[in-house]
């Protein structure tokens, strides 16, 4: 049996290899300056009990958006619309 001879992996790359474009370094671009709001109080949750009613579902998603819009919890916006909703009947 002849001995194979051996694979010459240089010859397979190339001699130098060439930047891609998109790797290229680019300069940061400053990012806008941030608006601190204040935070609001964090609800208290150690007292809080089940509540469970059904709804719509096109209401259910209609909740869960504004919720997640004002990035606030569900229960923390149902306590701000029932405190509305008080307010807005004088109660």
């Amino acid at each position: 049996m002849s001995k194979r001879p051996p694979i010459d992996l240089m010859a397979l790359t190339a001699d130098q290899a060439t930047t891609m474009p998109e790797a290229a370094q680019r300069a940061a671009t400053p990012s806008a300056p941030r608006i601190v709001l204040p935070t609001p109080e964090p609800t208290r949750t150690a007292n809080l009990e089940a509540l469970a009613f059904k709804v719509s579902p096109a209401f259910r998603k209609r909740f869960r958006k504004r919720a997640v819009e004002a990035d606030i919890k569900q229960n923390e916006l149902l306590f701000e619309a029932l405190d509305a909703w008080e307010k807005a009947r004088g109660l």
